[in-house]
């Protein structure tokens, strides 16, 4: 598109690809903390007066606020409905991003600062201690540029261009951006995740960037072992599953290493509210035949499944301690579903340690565990709890883009060893 090529700058995560983009930005990125991944900042303590430009009152726009009126279509795949001018576009840009200064101020008191401490040590202290991501005002000039290419649908060779949003509904939706500190992907409806397009709504949490990792340890396990007949026609399991994320990219990418006998991916999640959206992103997609979604807590979730066995778990459960859930930066505490962050119990390893306790159970002998934490000393702790079963071997901590130790993955040994465990464990009880 001309006009967006001539007013903004190509933005990274949607020129590179999924992969590509996710790592280029989080591997820019300072935060260190899964749930404050770039949710781009600012929220204004004081309401502003000024409206867009265009409209005829300011009447027009408080009755604008159906900018979702296609509640279950991301902002970038439905239908032009509006049709403008460039210029229009132009001067409408130009009041966002004013509107972005204009509010700076506010936001940057809230979060600490603007664009981080001149000191990299301290800036990294501030960020694990608060669980702020300092506001950058560069990241939402992105996210405007990112609302531009999913707002126009099509240009011409003339000065009209075809809009999926009329300027009043782009207005509502800016001001909710900055006013109430709403994350942008709530609401264009959409986020990326490796290679697929997510549908996303408040129920569920936002995919994060370094979550995408758990499907490369995926990947890598099953070039190694996966071709192992017994594992090749098992599924594989995504625990806690959101929006679907994880198990639509398993999915997508491990769907030719699967047999034919294969079930696929099954994804559960104790969420009504969630599997409803994860359901929208598996028809979405096309993944009916793959993806199985089951309702109930982590496994009680397969109790209709009596014996079933998976080649892979696959898990980005709730991990953060609960003082520090109560802490956390207003798109993330404020919009975002709280039984998705706060893991609950010591250290936040409520949901971890049911996990933890219970993955051999459901595992195939080889099969693969993966998952991800708060970093640092819990996953340090979920480490050792998988080392001690003695039921796992390359038990590992692994780093995330910033090189926080993020990730623990493991891999099921034999299964004599296993049923002994099992045995002892059901004679303790």
């Amino acid at each position: 598109m001309k006009l967006l090529r001539v007013m903004l700058k190509p933005s990274p995560s949607r020129a590179l690809g999924a992969a590509g983009a996710t790592a280029a930005a989080a591997a820019a990125s300072t935060h260190h903390h899964h749930h404050h991944h770039r949710l781009r900042c600012p929220y204004s303590h004081r309401a502003t007066k000024r409206t867009f430009y265009c409209s005829s009152s300011s009447s027009s726009v408080r009755n604008a606020q159906n900018f979702d009126d296609d509640k279950t279509i991301p902002l970038n795949e439905r239908k032009a409905k509006h049709d403008s001018t460039r210029g229009e576009l132009k001067r409408w840009h130009a009041w966002a991003k004013e509107k972005i200064k204009e509010n700076r101020g506010s936001f940057s008191s809230f979060d600490g600062g603007i664009g981080g401490s001149k000191d990299g040590d301290q800036h990294h202290h501030h960020d694990i201690i608060n669980n702020n991501d300092p506001v950058d005002e560069q990241s939402l000039v992105t996210e405007l540029e990112w609302l531009l290419e999913d707002v126009v649908a099509s240009e011409g060779k003339s000065d009209n261009i075809s809009m999926r949003m009329s300027f009043d509904q782009m207005t509502a939706l800016w001001n909710k951006r900055i006013d109430d500190r709403y994350p942008i992907q709530y609401l264009t409806k959409s986020s990326q995740f490796r290679t697929v397009l997510l549908y996303v709504a408040p129920g569920v949490l936002i995919p994060r960037p370094e979550t995408e990792l758990l499907i490369d340890f995926a990947y890598q396990h099953v070039k190694i072992y996966g071709k192992k007949d017994h594992l090749k026609k098992l599924p594989w399991l995504d625990l806690g599953t959101g929006s679907g994320a994880i198990a639509c990219a398993l999915a997508t990418e491990l769907k030719d290493t699967f047999s034919k006998a294969n079930a696929g991916v099954y994804a559960t999640d104790f969420s009504k509210e969630a599997l409803e959206i994860a359901k929208i992103n598996v028809e979405r997609l096309h993944l009916n035949d793959t993806i199985t979604l089951l309702h109930g807590s982590w496994f009680d979730a397969l109790r209709s499944y009596d014996g079933i066995k998976f080649a892979g778990i696959v898990s980005n459960p709730p991990y953060i301690p609960s003082d520090i859930a109560a802490n956390l930066q207003p798109e993330v505490g404020r919009h975002e579903p709280m039984s998705a962050l706060d893991g609950r119990g010591e250290m936040g390893m409520g949901d971890l340690d049911i996990i933890c306790e219970s993955s051999h159970k459901y595992l195939a002998p080889g099969g693969f565990l993966a998952l991800e934490t708060h970093g640092g000393e819990q996953a340090l702790r979920v480490w050792e709890k998988l080392w001690n079963t003695n039921l796992y071997e390359d038990v590992r901590v692994r780093s995330d883009y910033a090189g926080v130790d993020r990730f623990v993955t493991a891999r099921l040994i034999d299964a004599k060893k296993v049923d002994r465990f099992s045995s002892t464990s059901s004679d303790d009880d």
